[in-house]
């Protein structure tokens, strides 16, 4: 425990030279927190584990399809009692229809070897070969990927611990998607002694856009033989990412990717790891940036990657590859002072010029102050739309964006006081992008807590809002709330959509509720074909005013029958392990 105490010094002194005390701060205040809400969480995994009468059951299963699934292992000094224990974890296994490849590149150290020939004589699944020097990580994982004669290959770091019924879990999972090329399960790490679990990482289901920011696949990876042989398996290159740059290499390749949400892979926590310590191999997160680059170029894609200030965390800045005109559409406008404010906060903010601004009218008293207001301001590009029939703004505007002469639409909150510099930019960055549907940033209230951002169904009900009340500058569970990713829905409190693809969705529909009406347009754009994302380098802070309280269990008879199929269904970009009840990714109590 000394050596980890030191290393946390050390971490924190580097953290404060590059980042300062106050972020330093922060973080740590943060990690207390989380902390606190996951107390409990051994007990809750160990719950979730089979008991040994189900085990036995699993030994004696019988699948239709018995795959054969290659473990791969790079080994390279290896304490012993770890050595054993992942050695052990595999060969315990519940599905039985697996190889253990060993690739040791040890040198001078015959440690590992001759724990490895004390189980070759035991078990006759272990192909083990003696490297005659160390390839690194990407060498040494190639070496024994090349042993490897299954039909899968799965990926296991030489000090890491298998559950006992991981395989079982996936070749059960294999036999509903036959064709995937590609599974991943959530993960958690383990304590030197192997005496405490923690940290548990739940995942979504495939996230493109979260994988651009971090490797969150990590561990436990399987893939079929043939599609990680045409990858070109590891690059040493990468050495240090060459796991996320394979990922990434694969998931160019096929969109058949699994996920599997149960904890079935420990990650082991020592002074040396990139578990507890991720500055110890800071040169992997350079080697990350470059592999998300890399990705970037072979996707035809222009951007700038910026590491984030926790390592192993990026950002992609996208290019702009035109000057397209935008419509900022205020639908609720507010009184003049706060029309001013708002002004004022896109006027600081602004580096785009080629915008117009719409501000949707339905109160006459107001009207004519505010047009007062527009003529004062005529070096702006104002327009007023009047919404005195009896349908309400969304259709109004629904009906109107057909007539616009903007390639792209903001819906932006009325009540602004301050929002990031550049904004437009970093919005059509996103939204130009081939197959993007919505696009939308995070919204924090003048207390500077978030109010929206990603929206998850079945969160509080209905649909919630991912991280709500979260303070500024805290970065969320696994920093998600200030990562780009897919989402099922964002904010039309902040959301940019391309006219084209807003009058292919057929804008805004009349009968669902209007405070689920951004909801509903995100969700016809995705049943479009198209990927929403949550842009989290857009934020905006709203006036201090007095929001109308929210109302106990409003009715949304419309929106849950128009989509309940989709509403039975855990969200995907979740994780079903998750609170439904709040919104700050803690475990789901069990029933």
């Amino acid at each position: 425990m000394k050596k980890v105490s030191l290393v946390n010094t050390k971490r924190g002194y580097q953290y404060v030279k590059k980042y300062g005390m106050a972020k330093l701060y922060l973080k740590a205040r943060e990690r207390l927190e989380r902390n606190r809400m996951e107390r409990g969480y051994q007990q809750w995994m160990l719950d979730k584990r089979p008991a040994d009468s189900e085990k036995e059951l699993q030994r004696e299963h019988l699948f239709s399809w018995n795959p054969l699934i290659s473990i791969v292992v790079p080994v390279y000094c290896t304490p012993e009692a770890f050595l054993r224990e992942m050695i052990e974890s595999v060969l315990s296994q519940t599905y039985s229809n697996l190889e253990l490849c060993l690739a040791d590149g040890s040198v001078g150290d015959d440690g590992a070897e001759r724990v490895i020939r004390g189980y070759l004589k035991q078990d006759s699944r272990i192909r083990y070969e003696r490297l005659p020097e160390n390839k690194g990580i990407a060498g040494n994982t190639n070496a024994a990927a090349a042993m490897a004669s299954g039909e899968y290959i799965a990926f296991l770091d030489h000090d890491d611990i298998l559950e006992e019924h991981a395989l079982f879990e996936v070749v059960r999972w294999l036999q509903d998607h036959p064709d995937a090329d590609m599974v991943y399960t959530d993960e958690d790490k383990v304590s030197p002694d192997s005496g405490t679990y923690f940290q548990p990482h739940f995942k979504p289901d495939f996230n493109f856009e979260l994988l651009r920011t971090n490797n969150y696949i990590c561990h436990f990876l399987i893939v079929r033989k043939q599609l990680a042989e045409a990858a070109g398996l590891y690059l040493e290159e990468y050495d240090g990412a060459q796991d996320y740059d394979f990922i990434l290499r694969c998931c160019e390749k096929t969109e058949k990717i699994g996920h599997i949400s149960k904890i079935l892979y420990h990650w082991r926590c020592h002074p040396s790891s990139t578990a507890v310590n991720p500055e110890s191999k800071l040169y992997a997160y350079e080697a990350g940036k470059r592999a998300l680059e890399s990705h970037l170029s072979r996707m035809g894609l222009q951007g700038e990657v910026e590491a984030l200030s926790d390592p192993g965390f990026y950002r992609i800045n996208y290019a702009l590859d035109a000057v397209p005109k935008v419509s900022i559409i205020v639908m609720d406008v507010p009184a003049v002072a706060g029309l001013k404010q708002f002004m004022k906060a896109l006027s600081k903010s602004r580096t785009y010029t080629n915008y117009e601004i719409l501000l949707l009218l339905d109160n006459p008293e107001k009207n004519k102050i505010i047009l007062n207001f527009i003529k004062e301001h005529r070096q702006t590009a104002i327009k007023v739309v009047y919404c005195t029939s009896a349908c309400n703004k969304f259709v109004t505007f629904s009906r109107l964006a057909e007539k616009l002469d903007s390639e792209f639409l903001l819906f932006l909150e009325g009540r602004i006081d301050r929002i990031s510099r550049g904004f437009l930019e970093t919005f059509l960055g996103d939204a130009q992008r081939p197959g993007t549907g919505a696009v939308g940033g995070r919204v924090y209230d003048s207390s500077y807590r978030l109010k929206c951002g990603a929206r998850i169904l079945g969160l509080g009900g209905l649909v919630g809002d991912a991280f709500e009340g979260l303070k500024f500058g805290y970065t969320g569970y696994f920093h998600k709330a200030v990562l780009q990713q897919n989402c099922h829905a964002v904010s039309s409190k902040a959301m940019m959509v391309k006219k084209e693809c807003f009058l292919e969705a057929g804008g805004f529909s009349q009968d669902v509720e209007d405070r689920l009406k951004d909801v509903d347009l995100c969700l016809k754009l995705e049943t479009l074909g198209f990927h929403n994302i949550y842009e989290p380098g857009v934020f905006l802070v709203e006036q201090n005013y007095r929001a109308r309280k929210k109302k106990g269990s409003r009715s949304a008879a419309v929106f849950e029958k128009k989509w309940k199929d989709l509403l039975l269904e855990p969200d995907r970009f979740y994780n079903c392990n998750l609170s439904l009840e709040s919104p700050d990714y803690r475990i789901r109590e069990t029933e």
